[in-house]
This record gives structure tokens, sequence and C-alpha cells, in this order.
């Protein structure tokens, strides 16, 4: 029986089941394409960093024998082990079938073959994307918690437009429903029929939904790679899995009975002679007066505001969704303004004015272009040309007394409490990172000069860059420093290759400055970086067996035009070698386009379900006239002019539309002002850049539909008959 009454009601209300057929494919194609976006941005963060750190997933830097080998081997979660050499010693890469288990199995293998805890290393990159983390690790999956986060709110927006849709559906057949119940039907089988004929409606929508949303995230997926393969990087792949099909399906599949059962349930609750009666209950107790709204508008707005009032449990819906969707489109806009911002403060921003081309030339010892042809050093003579820098970089090791560290430093109550744990004290004494920058001689004069440093030939020692992060008194954006150590003459520093104790030099120290070089390098904030000139490296290199793999050169153009012509010289020079090149415009060209394509991804989301919300508003305020049609034909028989029906709608048109935009701004800035100040951004430059233009645009679009709607409703209801309507409960 029930099946063919839905069948009836389908053919005879095809519009209906249309708009639901469209409500549902629209939320299975939005939740679809997140799912697909989501997956795919995931599985590009892993490619960048097996590209950029390797595929491996714990590391052992220790000589192994043979014999330790097998015994790892033979451990039934390993997979493989590739030894490599490097300029450190020995590294022993291990692969692991069941990556869950890795902490375990790495205490097992450190235990069976005696290794020192320094000696393992994990990939904690790597690792993290499987939301892997160490025993101690307290940080959560933020991806995947971000992602359950934009899931769940998704489809709690999209459960309140479903519903709207099922809501009039349901409410179109009201005194069917109750003629129904008058005859025997039960509220559960009213409840239940309603929910199946919502999921026959919907199962094809769903299944086109989801097909369109992967094709849609392939097409932004081929949009992003052609924009980046312009600019010579690699272009994004896509990568599709079943379980993501899975994973729309049920998520769409559970919005769309939430979204029927919920005006279902309403429904069946429904006394027989309520539903066929056809009347919205209104909710009882005191009259409530609205003094304001009737001092400024008269007794149009008293109506307009009571009504409202009455009524608010049925337009709560719609104020949700559209709170949610200005929510959503107002965060997207200050998340996009501190993006803004926050690209004045990166890495590239911050190092763009000390390097026009960099050239990194692999596999190079010490010497091989410091001393390499004149036709390197002439680029250096020409006119075109403002600078030219050639340095390698090393990291090795010193121990520093307590003692040694400088007063400021000790009044923050030693390494320890700035760095926090990247130290640690043994026999009153830190072990430090000494990052090692070696620049040609020249170079290396012109630094001095320019920190009024005066040299003595010939150039033996280095300088120190003597300042370290005062964490405790500054935060990362806006960083102060102090002095690392007491500034001593004649102090010499013992630098170790690797573990303290191996391989030592002592290096003299020449100068303290607290400027580093005008490189393209970011330098550790608790490490004491020391500059030196190739000829001192070169002499360190007879006492220690260290070996620069890679050589830098940093050239800085007189003019932005010039940048082609100098790098056409700098690949001639390098001809034969194994060189990888860069250009600062070229690359910021690429960030640009690199933000603006991101933008559009997640700003074409955003402005998809703002639209949907608008649409829902539109729809459910449409609806709301209709409903109240012998309310207005009372108006009109009692007296109410056509002008005075119309300022009621504006009046009303005005609190459906304004309610969400007051509720929307505070919680936008309170968000903004909690963004702000967790990445110390300050508030000033923020609010300078506010998008009020967008803001006030979209303001007007909210008005502007809820405004469209009434004037629809108002034609409707001026072209009616009122008698008829009070007779026959229906608009002619």
């Amino acid at each position: 029986m029930w099946n063919e009454y839905s069948i009836n009601h389908l053919k005879n209300n095809k519009s209906t089941g249309v708009s639901i057929m469209i409500a549902v494919f629209i939320a299975a194609m939005f939740l679809s394409l997140i799912t697909t976006l989501f997956y795919n941005m995931w599985l590009d963060n892993i490619h960048q960093i097996v590209k950029k750190e390797g595929d491996w997933q714990a590391k052992i830097s220790e000589n192994l024998s043979a014999q330790d080998l097998e015994l790892i081997l033979n451990l039934p979660n390993v997979k493989d082990i590739k030894t490599q050499e490097t300029e450190a010693g020995a590294e022993n890469l291990i692969y692991f079938h069941n990556l869950r288990s890795i902490y375990e199995d790495m205490a097992k293998m450190q235990e069976l073959i005696g290794l020192e805890a320094s000696a393992i290393q994990y990939h904690d990159n790597l690792l993290s994307e499987y939301f892997i983390f160490a025993p101690d690790d307290e940080r959560p999956p933020l991806l995947l918690a971000f992602y359950v986060f934009v899931m769940c709110l998704t489809c709690f927006a999209l459960i309140l437009i479903i519903r709207n849709a099922f809501l009039v559906s349901m409410q179109a057949r009201m005194q069917q429903l109750g003629i129904l119940q008058s005859i025997g039907a039960t509220p559960g089988q009213i409840k239940s029929f309603l929910v199946q004929e919502a999921l026959a409606l919907s199962l094809i929508p769903i299944l086109l939904g989801i097909g369109s949303g992967v094709a849609l995230c392939w097409v932004l997926y081929r949009l992003a790679g052609a924009i980046v393969s312009t600019y010579g990087a690699q272009s994004t792949a896509f990568y599709y899995h079943l379980g993501l099909f899975l994973i729309a399906f049920f998520a769409s599949l559970l919005t769309v009975l939430c979204s029927a059962w919920l005006p279902a349930r309403r429904l069946s609750k429904l006394s027989p002679l309520q539903a066929i009666k056809g009347d919205e209950v209104l909710i009882p107790g005191k009259e409530k007066k609205f003094r304001f709204v009737s001092r400024v508008f008269g007794i149009e707005g008293e109506l307009a505001r009571k009504s409202l009032y009455q009524r608010r449990k049925a337009l709560r819906t719609a104020t949700l969704s559209l709170t949610l969707s200005f929510l959503v489109f107002s965060m997207f806009l200050s998340f996009i303004t501190l993006s803004s911002i926050s690209t004045k403060y990166t890495y590239f921003e911050r190092y763009k004015d000390t390097w026009d081309i960099m050239a990194t030339v692999r596999n190079q010892s010490i010497g091989d272009l410091f001393d390499y042809s004149e036709s390197l050093w002439e680029i250096a003579d020409l006119k075109q040309v403002e600078s030219l820098k050639v340095y390698q970089k090393a990291t090795v090791y010193t121990l520093l007394p307590e003692d040694m560290l400088s007063e400021e430093l000790q009044k923050l109550g030693g390494l320890s409490a700035v760095a926090g744990s990247a130290v640690a004290l043994t026999d009153n004494k830190y072990k430090v990172h000494v990052p090692l920058v070696i620049m040609d001689d020249e170079s290396f004069a012109d630094y001095c000069a320019g920190i009024g440093v005066k040299l003595i030939s010939p150039l033996q020692g280095m300088v120190t860059i003597n300042r370290i992060w005062d964490s405790v008194n500054s935060n990362y954006r806006f960083k102060s420093y102090i002095p690392f150590i007491k500034e001593q003459d004649n102090l010499v520093l013992s630098l170790a290759q690797d573990e303290v104790g191996t391989a030592v030099v002592n290096v003299p120290v020449l100068a303290y400055t607290d400027k580093v070089p005008a490189l393209r390098e970011e330098y550790s904030n608790c490490t004491l970086v020391q500059v030196l000139p190739a000829s001192t490296w070169q002499n360190l290199r007879d006492q220690v067996d260290f070996d620069v793999q890679e050589t830098y050169i940093n050239v800085r153009t007189t003019t932005d035009e010039d940048i082609e012509f100098v790098q056409a010289q700098l690949e001639q020079a390098l001809s034969g070698k194994d060189y990888e090149i860069e250009n600062r415009v070229d690359e910021e060209l690429f960030n640009q386009k690199i933000f603006k394509g991101y933008i559009l991804l997640i700003g074409g989301l955003c402005l998809l379900l703002a639209i949907i919300g608008l649409a829902n508003v539109f729809a459910n305020t449409l609806g709301f006239i209709y409903q109240r049609k012998r309310e207005f034909a009372r108006y009109i028989s009692i007296g109410l002019t056509p002008r005075g029906m119309k300022k009621m709608f504006c009046v009303e048109a005005l609190i459906i539309g304004g309610k969400p935009i007051l509720i929307t701004i505070p919680l936008t800035l309170l968000f903004a002002i909690f963004a702000a100040s967790a990445s110390y951004f300050p508030l000033g430059e923020f609010f300078a850049a506010l998008p009020v233009i967008p803001l006030t645009v979209f303001t007007l679009i909210i008005l502007g539909c809820v405004a469209l709607a009434y004037y629809l409703g108002g034609r409707k209801v001026w072209r009616s008959n009122i008698i008829e309507i009070l007779k026959n409960d229906m608009f002619v």
C-alpha cells in the first residue's frame, strides 16, 4: 500500500521530487569532492616528503656487522634494510611491513643488538602522515582531525539544507497523512514510509553526485597541475580509492537519513486533527511585545516580529543554514587575509633581498669551485652583477661549559630554558650544534668589512654569530636575540665532526657579531653559527676528514631585468657539472600561482556551500510565506493595506536576513582575533587589511535573496482571492 501511495504521489508531484533529488545530488557531490580532495592532499604531502627526505621509515646511524643485519632482517615485521655511506658515516635505512608497531620493533631491535638510543632515528615527518606518533608524543593527527571536523560541519550544513526540501514535500501532504492516521496508520508506519520514500528518491542522486564530485576534483587537480607545470614544477597527480567511494556514499546516505527522519518524526507526532486542519501550531505562552520594532516600524513591525517569534522553530533551520553559510564565507575571507599577511613573514619574503640567482652544484668537494676556472669569477665583474658569493655548509658540534654562556642567557635559566630539549647538559657542559658557513675568501672579507672586523692575513679563524633566540620574552614571529656566549679575546672553539671527542679540531674566533651573512639561509634558533673563509676550511680538511657534497653560488644582479642574462652566463660557466639553478623572479611567480590556486580551490568550496545555503534560505523563506496564506488573508480582510503588507514583508525580510549577519560578524571577529593572536600577527595589521567590500557584497546578497523571496511570495498574495483563501485554505 505504502509503495503504491508513494509512487502515485511522486507521479503527481514531480517538481517536489526533483527538488529533493537536486538537493541530495548537490550534497553527495560536495561530500565526494571534499573526501577526494583531502585524500589527494594527503598523498601529495607523502610524495613531497618522500621526494625530499626519502621513503625510509627508521634509521640506524651506526656501522652494523653482517651478523647484526641478519638479526634485524629476521625480525618478522622488518621488510628490508638498505645501507648507504654518507659524509657522517654509515646509515642503515629500515623498512617495515606494518608501520603501526614500528616503535615497539625498534625497541626490540635496540635491545637485540645493543644499540645506543642516539643511533636510532625515526622518519617522523613520514610517519606522522600515516598518523603514527611516538608513544610520548601528544600531538593529535591534525590532518585527520581537520578532515573529520570539515566533514561533520559539512554534513550538519547539508542536513539543514536537505531537511528543508523534505519538510516542504511532507508538509504539502499533511492533510493526507492526517487522513491516513485517522483510518488506522500508526506514527511509526508513517515515519517509516516517509524515510523509505526519501531513500528511494536519493539513491540515484547519491551515485551521480559522488561521480560528479570525483570528476570535479579531477578537473581541479588537472588545472593545478597545468599551473605548476608551467613554472617548471612537477604536476600534481590525481589518485582515487574504493574506500573514498564508500566513505562518500555512507556519509551521503547518513546525511539523507537524518534529513528525512527529522521532518518525518515531527509530522508523525501530529494528531490526526492537527494534520487534517493543516495549520502550523503556534507556540502557546505569554504574549510578548516587541517595543523597539513597533516604535520604529509601527504596527506592521509589531505584526512581523510577533509572527516570526511565534514561528521561530520553523525558521530555525533557515537561520542556522544562512548563519553557517555566512560564517564559512566570512571565516574564509579572514583566513585569506591572515594568509596574505603571513606571506610577509615567510622564508621567501625574509630572504628574497639576499639573492636573485641561486645555483646548487652537487658532488663538489672543497676547492672544486673556489678555485674553479676564471669564467665563474668573471661573472662577478659584470656590470649586471652586484655580488657573487660561493659558499658551502657543514654541521659540527662543540661543548660549552655553563660558565661560558652569556650573562643574559644565564639570567633566563641557561641554555635549557631557551632551547628546551634540543640541548642536554652533561658534566656541566652543553653539546651544541655548530653550523659552519664556508665562504670564498673575497666574500668573507666583504662580510667582515660590513660588520666592522679588520682581518689579518693569512685568514685563519672564524667569525662567531653570537646570538640566540630569546624564546622566553619573544615569539617565533617577531624574534629578539640575546648573546649566546661571553665574548672573550683569543677564544678557541673545539669542533667535533660527530660525537664529541672524535675528530676534534681547534679553531680561533676572529670576532663576534649578531649579523648573519646576506645569504639565503635559515639558521636554527639555538645553534652557534660560525662563518669562516675557504682557506681556513681547507686547512681543517687536512686534520679531519670533512667532505662537503654541495656548493652554493649566490648571485645578486643590478636589476631584475639582468637576471636572465646573468643566469645564462652562470649556466655556461657551470657547463659539465651536476647543478640546479633557481631564479628569484620565477620562484616568486610560482609561489603566487600556487597561492592563488590554493585560494581558488578552497574558495570554490566555500562559495559552493554559501550558494547552497542561500538557495536553502530562499526556498525556506518562500515556503514560509506560502504556508501563512490564511494569516495574510485575515490581515487584508480587517483592513491592512497593500502598502502596510509590503512594509510588514520588508520588516520580516530585514529580520530574517539581518539576524544571521548580526550573529556571524562577532563570531568572525572572534575567530580572526584568535587566529591572529595564535599566529602572533599584529591585530592592527589584520584590521587594516580586512576584506570589507566582499563581506559587504555578501551581506547585500543575503538580504537580496530574502527580499526576492518575499517579493515573489507577495505577488502571489496580491493576486489571490481573499474569500477563496479563507474558504478553501489554499491559493487560487
